[in-house]
């Protein structure tokens, strides 16, 4: 697999597609991005509800720690996971261009292509364009039902809440990657099992807990399962054969 620099003759688009779906497809990003989310929602409710104890100042300080980590290098983490795991396999790719890359990699593809293809610049503005605008569409739909999983007493609230989330994830990674129902069918049963189970009548920092805990388990579940049929499909090759 190519990436889009060192593929000119294919579209933008399709070569840009490839790398993002190539760094989605063992499944490990979406791994760390659910533990992300367990270490977080861990920290709430056990801040929230336990007496503070030396124990658990300790503990809260070790989780707080490890959220930070996971959070601020979870790039670096899943591309030191995939180093071991994923190119040994299926060969290395360059990393898809994130937000703060995306100027130096569009400098770096015209200068590939000798500056001369003004079309093919253009082009690849019109898809970070286009990944920027379902990226806001994404962000503005969660932030939004957040906000009213926060302020709003009614505990159907979470169900509503569920189906915006699904339907922000599937906005911002359509294109990208290849969601599965655990994930796009998960959201909407989370809001429903916490508005049955009368989770929906907690305080609003603890619905938002409850579906960060919730989030947590149905990124972890499918990440696992991507990781399990990427291992299976891809074994890894022998000495001799590499």
């Amino acid at each position: 697999m190519l990436s889009p620099a060192d593929s000119p003759s294919l579209p933008i688009r399709e070569t840009e597609e490839r790398a993002w779906r190539y760094w989605f497809s063992d499944g490990l990003a979406t791994l760390v991005a659910g533990f992300t989310c367990l270490l977080i929602a861990w920290f709430l409710l056990l801040n929230g509800h336990k007496p503070a104890t030396p124990f658990s100042i300790g503990v809260t300080f070790v989780l707080l720690g490890m959220y930070f980590v996971f959070l601020l290098r979870q790039r670096q983490i899943v591309e030191w996971l995939k180093s071991r795991i994923t190119y040994p396999r299926t060969g290395y790719v360059r990393t898809p261009y994130f937000g703060e890359d995306e100027s130096q990699s569009l400098d770096l593809t015209v200068l590939s292509m000798g500056g001369a293809d003004a079309t093919r610049e253009q082009e690849w503005k019109r898809v970070h364009e286009d990944r920027k605008r379902r990226a806001v569409l994404a962000i503005v739909l969660s932030a939004g039902a957040m906000i009213a999983l926060l302020l709003i007493r009614n505990p159907w609230i979470c169900a509503l809440t569920g189906a915006a989330l699904s339907a922000a994830l599937w906005i911002g990674a359509r294109k990208d990657q290849r969601l599965s129902w655990i994930v796009l069918a998960g959201f909407p049963f989370l809001g429903v099992y916490l508005t049955i189970f009368r989770y929906g009548n907690a305080p609003g920092p603890d619905r938002a807990a409850y579906f960060l805990a919730g989030a947590g388990i149905l990124f972890v579940a499918e990440g696992a399962v991507t990781l399990i049929r990427y291992l299976r499909k891809n074994p890894r090759p022998r000495e001799n054969e590499a």
